[in-house]
């Protein structure tokens, strides 16, 4: 994994943890936020490509934001 892919997966867990307080403080998802978590998370899939723990994250972030 290079340094700019570690970078965008850092980001991208930041943003994921950014959705899930506004979601906590609004008490129920937001369609906004919802999108945002999307989004991220579909980024993240992407980047993680055939990374088996980088996957695994990505399910797990999906079932907190089903």
């Amino acid at each position: 994994m290079s340094y700019a892919e570690a970078k965008e997966i850092a980001l991208l867990r930041q943003e994921l943890r950014a959705c899930w307080d506004r979601a906590d403080r609004a008490g129920a998802f937001a369609p906004s936020v919802r999108q945002a978590a999307l989004t991220a998370l579909a980024r993240m899939a992407q980047v993680a490509g055939s990374d088996n723990e980088l996957c695994a994250e990505v399910r797990r972030w999906s079932l907190r934001f089903a």
